[in-house]
């Protein structure tokens, strides 16, 4: 009787060890410590973040509508107004989030300009 315990175990086990393959393929595990931790919550960025370090590189590019900065980001601080819960207005004077340059916002007139 007692190599069939030792036999119920052995089948138990590699039962177990092969779910365990199954799940392991199918899902990424991610094991972190409390120090990774501490340094993801420094780097993720808060909305209050997004404005220049400094404005010693930016520029007055404003005129042509564009959706890039010349420093290459695409996030721009724009005044907006709303109505009903949605942007109503907005000011076409919009700045880098990244350098501080002045740049303009593009409208949906801007864009039918370049369709023809």
């Amino acid at each position: 009787m007692m190599w069939l315990n030792r036999l119920a175990a052995l089948l138990f086990g590699l039962l177990s060890v092969g779910l365990i393959r199954d799940f392991l393929d199918k899902h990424t595990v991610l094991v972190f410590n409390n120090e990774y931790q501490d340094e993801v919550e420094e780097e993720m960025l808060d909305i209050n973040d997004l404005k220049p370090e400094s404005y010693d590189n930016a520029m007055d590019l404003r005129g042509t509508p564009t959706h890039v900065c010349a420093c290459g980001c695409n996030i721009f601080n724009v005044k907006v107004i709303f109505e009903d819960y949605e942007i109503g207005t907005y000011f076409l004077d919009m700045e880098c989030a990244s350098c501080g340059s002045l740049a303009t916002a593009p409208t949906p007139v801007d864009r039918e300009g370049l369709d023809n």
